[in-house]
């Protein structure tokens, strides 16, 4: 720019700056700061909210409140999106004393509060189990005449989901279809997450909401058909699960390793080993790989003779640093004993 006589501006140093936060590159960040003021060129608030919000997110949060003190010197007035960031940093360390502080300082200055003000502060009380207060911020924002959307929505059911209150959470499910905010494929896998999870008598639940997607237009993506398999899996429906492995490959959602372990997993906690060979087979040739909680069952159930021994030199294929020499693998039947 400038060889060619150009004037680098507020703008250039603040698009720039917002490049190096992204890239998790402080140092440069300040480097630039600093230049650009040496250069007579003042940040504005836009350059003091890439700033706090990239030091809120690095868990600094004491040099983002100087950065806001620094504005308030400089007489460039914080803005919504300003205390936002300051919020989410407080909620991040878990200090929800200091977001609520931050989000009465908003309202006392009149219009300054918006929906994602609300849900910053929603997911906060929702991430550290404080549910009950979630709640109340959204009979808050319907008092305020604020309209909460889907992310409000699908932060309230994980939260709900994730202390165990599945009947808030499927309450919430109905109520954002009957305000009008169409639950988006993550509503469905949150709140799948959480029957699933839940006791096996959850699981036709489940199976029930996850087919009604195709009826809302919706289609399911792999973390959603990967937390309905677990469902399947954990309440003992692994014949569902398999089949449900083969119908997202058909339906053109094929599964990531993270689905092979979950379905590998399932079918050796259910002590259905037989498939289990043919499941890394298939997860091996798709250049995936199983993670430490799938190998260690495995090289257990290695060393029980409780799958085929041709499984070891596929586990030895893959390069696993398992103890294998140590494992004495009947060879006497073709096929693994059932349990």
């Amino acid at each position: 720019m400038m060889c060619k006589g150009i004037a680098p501006n507020v703008i250039t140093y603040t698009s720039l700056i917002l490049g190096v936060c992204k890239l998790g590159e402080w140092k440069e960040a300040t480097r630039l700061l600093n230049e650009m003021v040496s250069k007579n060129i003042f940040p504005n608030v836009c350059t003091f909210n890439v700033l706090v919000d990239t030091l809120c997110k690095e868990g600094m949060v004491g040099e983002a409140e100087g950065m806001v003190e620094m504005m308030i010197e400089r007489d460039i007035q914080p803005d919504t999106v300003t205390y936002n960031s300051l919020m989410d940093g407080y909620s991040l360390r878990g200090e929800m004393s200091k977001a609520r502080k931050v989000f009465k300082l908003m309202l006392s200055k009149g219009s300054m509060v918006n929906v994602v003000s609300y849900n910053t502060l929603i997911n906060g009380y929702c991430k550290h189990k404080m549910t009950d207060k979630a709640m109340t911020l959204l009979q808050e924002m319907s008092r305020k005449g604020l309209v909460p959307n889907t992310v409000t929505y699908n932060t309230l059911v994980d939260g709900c989901c994730k202390v165990g209150k599945l009947g808030d959470a499927q309450k919430l499910f109905s109520e954002v279809q009957a305000c009008g905010q169409l639950p988006n494929v993550q509503t469905y896998a949150i709140l799948l997450d959480g029957l699933c999870l839940c006791i096996a008598e959850k699981i036709e639940s489940a199976r029930e909401l996850f087919c009604g997607l195709s009826s809302r237009g919706l289609q399911p993506d792999v973390r959603t058909y990967t937390i309905m398999i677990n469902g399947l899996c954990i309440g003992g429906r692994t014949s569902e699960a398999e089949k449900l492995l083969t119908e997202m490959e058909e339906k053109g959602c094929p599964p990531n390793d993270c689905t092979y372990n979950i379905i590998i997993r399932g079918f050796i906690n259910n002590n259905e080993t037989v498939r289990v060979t043919g499941l890394i087979q298939q997860m091996v040739e798709k250049g995936f790989s199983a993670d430490a909680w799938t190998t260690e069952l495995i090289v257990e159930l290695l060393g029980k003779d409780k799958v085929d021994p041709a499984l070891l030199p596929l586990m030895q294929k893959e390069n696993y640093e398992l103890n294998l020499p140590q494992l004495k693998l009947n060879r006497s039947s073709d096929h693994p004993n059932k349990h």
